[in-house]
């Protein structure tokens, strides 16, 4: 059986132009920070879990949903939708009471899969303010040091991987998250985000490591990283109330599984390539992305000429993820006053939003959904796990 204790809390999250957001997260422990979004939360098929969630909110009621996880229960009764006086709805789901009330949730997966968890209770603000996160389903038969358990959806189903990485999205208005602030009303009617938000940051803070100490309550990255002929599992999850058109440069992606269910009919399959993936609200995709380098080296030059230097910089952003060598692990030279962060000659593949406005923050570029997918001459086996 798996617990997991979550608290939830509020506080300031950070924005790479400067502006500092409140918001409602989830805590690991008691004395612990709410982060955005709420801790991943990894477990195995027909393993028994249950979520205790506390409340340390003064102003309203919280709840947790497990969309594609079934009967889930409440003190041993079927969980089910709370109603206030009169008969309007409160929750879609218990709810744990303002001021340290607490509820249990427990449920038994039945399958393996990728989904979203999220509040119940007014979500048209809660979700966006932050109470969200990733719910991961191993196969029964999970096993990380056998290569051919090592899989999304179980041992014969064509899933194995080397790596993998869970990317959420979500969208910020900063009038929604002041408005509850202030305590006062906010008409949802008026949405428009300024902020797009891949695991709870914005680009560039997408490609800073996990846990960096001064983005306390953003502790997940999302720079994906390998080696070439590696099997990347990308886990995709559309936390917010936008669909976001997703896409992947150097390589197309095979999407294998789709809201938790794997695309194979009988012994059909039915996983597809894609160039771009619309990651609707509400959905998850998971997905097995491969590059293959195509063999050129100092030794074995690339038989075109190499544009000016100046021309390899990325516009008036004044920094590159580019090594100044076109040969993987290989550094060269930058162009005078561009800020490179290659770190060991490593390939840097542009992973974002298709729709321009996204990947800028507060109407600024470079920002937003994007991320980059790094390819590395070698890597650890530590790096791209999810726990």
């Amino acid at each position: 059986m798996a617990t997991i204790d979550l608290w939830v809390k509020d506080g300031h999250f950070s924005t790479p132009d400067g502006n500092s957001i409140y918001f409602w997260g989830l805590s690991k422990t008691a004395g612990g920070q709410a982060q955005i979004p709420g801790p991943h939360i990894v477990v195995r098929q027909g393993e028994t879990v249950t979520v205790n969630l506390t409340n340390t909110l003064n102003s309203e009621p919280v709840s947790i949903c497990f969309p594609g996880q079934p009967q889930v229960t409440v003190g041993g009764n079927p969980a089910q939708p709370q109603y206030g006086p009169g008969g309007s709805l409160l929750s879609f789901t218990n709810h744990a009471p303002p001021g340290g009330g607490t509820v249990s949730y427990t449920f038994t997966p039945n399958r393996p899969g990728t989904f979203v968890y999220e509040s119940g209770t007014s979500p048209q603000t809660q979700v966006p303010l932050g109470l969200y996160g990733a719910l991961v389903v191993r196969p029964a038969d999970y096993d990380p040091d056998v290569a051919s358990r090592k899989t999304a959806y179980g041992a014969g189903t064509a899933t194995e991987y080397n790596r993998e990485y869970l990317l959420i999205t979500n969208e910020v208005d900063p009038d929604l998250h002041y408005a509850v602030e202030q305590g006062r009303p906010y008409p949802v009617r008026k949405f428009k985000p300024r902020y797009w938000t891949l695991n709870g940051r914005c680009a560039p803070d997408t490609m800073l490591p996990d846990n960096v100490p001064y983005l306390p309550h953003q502790p997940y990255g999302a720079m994906v990283m390998g080696v070439p002929g590696e099997k990347i599992l990308i886990r995709m999850v559309g936390a917010g109330i936008d669909n976001h058109p997703l896409h992947t440069h150097g390589n197309h992606t095979r999407v294998v599984g789709l809201d938790g269910r794997l695309l194979r009919n009988g012994s059909r399959d039915l996983s597809f390539k894609r160039f771009t993936v619309l990651v609707e609200a509400g959905q998850t995709y998971d997905q097995i992305y491969q590059w293959f380098g195509l063999g050129y080296t100092p030794e074995n030059p690339i038989p075109t000429t190499m544009p000016n230097l100046r021309n390899l910089g990325i516009g008036d952003a004044g920094w590159t993820m580019w090594s100044g060598s076109p040969y993987l692990g290989v550094k060269g030279d930058i162009p005078v006053g561009v800020v490179s962060f290659n770190e060991v000659g490593e390939y840097h593949l542009m992973l974002h939003a298709h729709e321009e406005h996204k990947i800028t923050n507060w109407g600024e570029f470079p920002g937003g959904l994007m991320t980059m997918i790094a390819i590395y001459p070698s890597l650890g086996s530590g790096v791209g796990t999810l726990e």
